[in-house]
């Protein structure tokens, strides 16, 4: 995974005025002296490029909320990639699938597979 950028003094200075001073998460000014978090648009662990172009000021309350939920995105994420390149088998397979004895009917009932 790639290293994230430091954002210089001078860089965050661009981008608060670019934006207006403007919080992306709630759109509320960010009064001077309040605390700000330059954030992801799009999640970097989710994909998204530490560039300027994915990047806005926020409220650091807003951040905080936001990347909650981000956290629980990208964990769900993680698990269906690794259930796709079959990295994580089930911990509780289908009960009636291939190679069990049993096979379930369209109707609901279960009988024993002929072989």
């Amino acid at each position: 995974m790639a290293k994230r950028k430091t954002i210089s003094a001078k860089a965050r200075v661009a981008l608060f005025q670019k934006h207006d001073g403007t919080c992306h998460l709630c759109g509320g000014k960010i009064h001077a002296g309040e605390a700000w978090e330059v954030e992801h648009v799009v999640p970097f662990a989710m994909g998204g490029a530490d560039t300027e172009d994915n990047w806005r000021p926020a409220h650091t309350k807003c951040h905080k909320a936001k990347t909650v939920k981000d956290v629980a995105d990208i964990a769900k994420a993680k698990r269906r990639e690794a259930r796709h390149i079959g990295a994580k088998v089930s911990k509780t397979p289908m009960p009636f699938g291939k190679g069990s004895k049993w096979k379930r009917k369209m109707d609901g009932s279960v009988v024993l597979r002929e072989k």
